[in-house]
Formats: structure tokens, C-alpha cells, sequence
């Protein structure tokens, strides 16, 4: 029995990366019996072949796969001992996470040529057998977002074109799981942008496909923008340029800012009247579709329906000043900071007047509703609301006499 440790791990140690994925490892030529014996406390997790637990790493038996029917399913496994580390690694998908590390002896075993791919900074599958399992389309895709800097062999891509209708019988779940490390990674833009280049955008992401082609807004306030998909994209850059830009719930709020413009009468063009308030209904819908957690449907639903009213927030009135702070002081991913994160990233401009004028008022928010006015139902909401709005003024009328 000889055991490797594989994939991602090996990848990331041979490119030096500081924070490398979990190590995961690889049995060969070895029985149940013979693992047990080595690890007693070893629990087992697999159910289509023996997947072990040891002190939370993965311990996976060599294996290969048969492609019997459509779909990421669709495999007979074969997992023995006469299965070859060779063979295990020809069934991954590409060639940088086809590499072994000799436990013994610290060799590197590369038989697809991962470390010459990972020299020459390119994304390649291993065989045509790619294609048989469509959840790689999203697995390169996530990839590309971390590997920034690589690119996909273009013999890949046509592969990639192949495997749009399996992709529909792919979960949600599963795309969601890929999506959201996308969303962690370097350039997040890289992964739309490459669904997109495989023309398989629209399957799981609808919304995002529907920006093509539709201009991002009058040219005073998009310069060089060339729709509304390229300018979610540079938002998308500009907001990882910010400290705390990787975070993946206020990334995906970013890349469902302008989801509203989709659904602009063509007729308006280039202006996309009240597209902040339509994008909810956007949001919800691929929210939905993809299953994903409520931290981030709720971010991305306040991000689309105030991004716009955030950075026009000196031109408020008190209540509806006061309304809005009370929304976004809330938000997900960061509070009234993480947001003005958000302003930054759309505009492309500095947002300091806007933060000065939100530290000045936000006090507004601390006011108090007297206890005579308390229990009134509804009417004290709208007293308390009033109090707030009073105090904002007050607040606001000192700011600008400060700015004079």
C-alpha cells in the first residue's frame, strides 16, 4: 500500500501559495483492511468507493471512472488495487490539479505536464474525457477567477461550448458551491466572464447573460462602459481593489447592483428609469434559482434597491435620509461601510464627501421616542420617525454651514 497526497494542495505548494487548499490524499495498491490497520481511527465516509476520514484530512482508495450515462452522475466507478496513481490523477479534470507528491520521498509525480501548465500560466484539460462530467465548465471557470493571471487553452473552451445542455441537469447546490468560491477569488469577473466567452451564461445565470448588449447608461455617467455586463465587470475590479474587497457576500451584492437594467424597454435606452427598484425583483429570481443563502439574497436586494439613492443621499429629504441610513446600517456585508464600498465601486469615484456627510448625520439615527409616545401602535413609528428626521435636519443644516 503507498499512499500520495494529490490535487489542489500539491498545485498550491508548487506555486507557493501562502494559504494552500486542503490536503487530500490517495491510496494505491492497498485493501480496507490494510488502511484500518495503519489508521484505526479512521471513519469511513464513502459510499461509491472507500473515502476515509483521518484527523480531518481525506484519505480517497485510487479509482477510475465510466462514463455509463448522461450528466455528472452518469459514472461507474473502479476502485481497486490494481488502479494505478496514474491513472487516478488521468480522471481529474485538469492538468495543474493532476499531481502527486511522493509522501516518502518528496517527489513530485506529474505525468499530464501540470507544473510545465502552471510555467506557462495555462488552464488545460487532461484528456477529451473532460467533457464528461459538465460541473467542469463551472470548476474551470472558478479557477480562472483564482488563477487570474491564466489562461484556458482555447481547445478546452470548445470543450466547454459542448457541455451546455448537461449543464441544466447540473444542482443548484453544486453551481452555487463553485459560484461562491468564485466570488473569493482574485478577479470573481474572470468566472462570468468566461461563462460567457462558453456561451453557457445564460443556463444558471440568467440575469447576468440579460446585461449583454444593453448600455450601462448615458455616456456622462459610462464612459468607455461597453453594456451593462462590462460595467458589472470593472465594479466588480474596482471593488477588489478595496480592503475587504474579496468578501463573497459583498462581491455578489456587486455583481447584482445593475441587475434591474435588464429589464429596460429597449425603447428607453440608454436610460434605465427606476432599475434600482426592478432589480429586487432580479435578484430574488436568480437568488432563488441558485439557492443561495439569505446573507446574500438580502445584501444583494438592499445593494440593488439603494446603491443609487446612497450616493444622491445629501439631496435627501430627512425622513427618507433617515430611512435609508436605518436600511443600509444593516447591511450584510459590512454596514454603512461595506456599502459606501459598493457606491465607490459603481461610480469608479472617490465617495469621502459623502462618508463625511454620513458620519455628520448618522447620530440622527441614536434619538430616542419619549415614553408618553410609546404603545401608540403604528403612530409611534411615525413619532419616532419624525423625532429622527427632526435631529437629521439639525445635523445636516450643521454640515453645510461646516462646509461653507
Amino acid at each position: 500500500m503507498k499512499i500520495y497526497q494529490v490535487g489542489g494542495s500539491v498545485r498550491d505548494k508548487i506555486m507557493g501559495i501562502e494559504k494552500p487548499a486542503d490536503k487530500d490524499f490517495v491510496v494505491v495498491n492497498g485493501t480496507e483492511e490494510e488502511f484500518l490497520n495503519k489508521f484505526p481511527d479512521a471513519k469511513k465516509v464513502g459510499a461509491s468507493f472507500p473515502v476515509f476520514l483521518v484527523n480531518g484530512e481525506e484519505y480517497a482508495f485510487a479509482r477510475k471512472e465510466k462514463k455509463v450515462s448522461p450528466g455528472y452522475r452518469g459514472f461507474e466507478i473502479i476502485a481497486d488495487r490494481s488502479v494505478t496513481l496514474e491513472e487516478d490523477l488521468k480522471r481529474r479534470d485538469i492538468t495543474i490539479n493532476a499531481m502527486a507528491l511522493d509522501l516518502e520521498t518528496g517527489e513530485i509525480i506529474d505525468p499530464y505536464g501540470g507544473i510545465n501548465d502552471i510555467e506557462r500560466k495555462k488552464i488545460i484539460h487532461i484528456t477529451d474525457s473532460f467533457a464528461e462530467d459538465p460541473l467542469r465548465v463551472y470548476r474551470v471557470a472558478r479557477f480562472s477567477s483564482v488563477f487570474h493571471d491564466f489562461a484556458i487553452d482555447p481547445s478546452t473552451v470548445l470543450l466547454m461550448k459542448k457541455l451546455k445542455e448537461e449543464l441544466k441537469e447540473i444542482s443548484a447546490e453544486r453551481v452555487w458551491t463553485e459560484c461562491q468560491k468564485a466570488l473569493s477569488g482574485k478577479d470573481p469577473a474572470r468566472f462570468f466572464e468566461v461563462l460567457k466567452e462558453c456561451e453557457v451564461l445564460d443556463i444558471h445565470f440568467a440575469e447576468i447573460e440579460d446585461l449583454i448588449n444593453v448600455p450601462a447608461g448615458p455616456e456622462e455617467f459610462h464612459p468607455g462602459d461597453i453594456d451593462t455586463f462590462d460595467h458589472t465587470m470593472k465594479a466588480l475590479r474596482r471593488l477588489s481593489c478595496n480592503p475587504g474587497g474579496d468578501d463573497p457576500v459583498l462581491v455578489f451584492s456587486m455583481l447584482c447592483h445593475d441587475l434591474g437594467k435588464g429589464l429596460t424597454d429597449p425603447d428607453n435606452y440608454p436610460h434605465h428609469y427606476q432599475h434600482d427598484k426592478k432589480g429586487v425583483k432580479a435578484v430574488k429570481e436568480l437568488c432563488g434559482r441558485l439557492k443561495a443563502p439569505s446573507v446574500y439574497s438580502k445584501s444583494a436586494e438592499l445593494v440593488s434597491r439603494y446603491h443609487l439613492t446612497v450616493g444622491k443621499i445629501k439631496e435627501l429629504r430627512p425622513a427618507k435620509g433617515v430611512k435609508v441610513l436605518e436600511e443600509i446600517k444593516n447591511f450584510p456585508a459590512g454596514g454603512i461601510s461595506g456599502f459606501l464600498k459598493i457606491v465607490r465601486s459603481d461610480s469608479g469615484r472617490d465617495t469621502e464627501d459623502i462618508e463625511n456627510f454620513i458620519e455628520k448625520v448618522i447620530p440622527a439615527l441614536n434619538e430616542k421616542l419619549p415614553d408618553k409616545w410609546k404603545d401608540l401602535g403604528r403612530k409611534s413609528g411615525e413619532l419616532l420617525l419624525q423625532i429622527k428626521a427632526e435631529k437629521y435636519k439639525e445635523l445636516k443644516e450643521r454640515y453645510k454651514s461646516e462646509e461653507k
